[in-house]
């Protein structure tokens, strides 16, 4: 069932609510939420149309360069977001969402959905968008989380070094507790899915019309690419960050 454009003034209209809410606390972020808005709506508007054009002439060459300037608007947007050593940032983030990229979206199109043709931009750019953005959220906090966790237990590490480690068993601790940060909100947002929540993409679909039984083997298939698609970018991403975080004496480098 569509949304005509006049529901969509009254699903605007739920505003009124966080507005009044604001005005009550004096928050200062009436601003932000009418920019902030108005950039979603115009930015899905285009998005839409560039989409629909898409989806009607299901040109495979095209789907696979939109699928570059999403990975490459990902990247520039991580380095953006990460306030330390950006100068090393660049290749380990495009190197580990490019990765994953080539490792997942083939198997997912080629093995598991089969669509024909297989680049075929309704399955391609809308998964594709679930997986890289997980990811590039993921990667985020996964590397604040490495970055905090090595300058706040120098002490630690140089011990370790001390002892006989190398640069790999030294930041291992530090290493393992970034995985984990960064990987638990994904698990349990698994283990509560069908229960506590109908996740979007298993919504939007019975929404549009598909049987229920369907939706919950694509949502199935989207949370293991999804997950998947997390620890394989947390790891790459913090193993490259690791062999360039340190000199080979194993001592960090300044942050330029």
């Amino acid at each position: 069932m569509d949304i005509s454009y006049i529901g969509l003034v009254f699903a605007l209209l739920l505003l009124i609510f966080p507005i009044l809410i604001f005005l009550q606390l004096k928050l200062k972020l009436i601003g932000q939420l009418f920019t902030s808005f108005g950039r979603m709506i115009v930015q899905l508007s285009l998005m839409g149309m560039w989409l629909e054009f898409l989806f009607t002439q299901e040109i495979s060459w095209l789907t696979l360069i939109w699928m570059v300037v999403m990975v490459s608007n990902a990247v520039f947007t991580l380095r953006g977001r990460l306030k330390f050593q950006r100068h090393i940032l660049l290749p380990i983030i495009a190197t580990a969402l490019a990765t994953t990229s080539l490792v997942l979206m083939p198997w997912i199109l080629i093995m598991v959905i089969r669509p024909q043709p297989i680049f075929s931009p309704e399955f391609a750019i809308p998964i594709y968008g679930m997986v890289l953005g997980n990811s590039m959220n993921s990667l985020a906090l996964a590397m604040e989380r490495f970055e905090s966790g090595m300058s706040d237990n120098w002490r630690a590490y140089y011990t370790r070094l001390s002892l006989g480690a190398n640069l790999w068993e030294a930041a291992l601790p530090t290493f393992r507790k970034a995985m984990h940060a960064s990987l638990l909100p994904q698990l349990l947002s698994v283990a509560s899915m069908g229960v506590v929540s109908l996740p979007g993409m298993m919504t939007g679909q019975i929404l549009g019309g598909a049987s229920p039984l369907v939706a919950i083997k694509y949502q199935m298939m989207i949370m293991i690419a999804i997950f998947s698609g997390v620890c394989l970018t947390d790891y790459l991403g913090i193993r490259l960050y690791l062999r360039k975080r340190f000199d080979i004496y194993y001592l960090p480098k300044e942050d330029k």
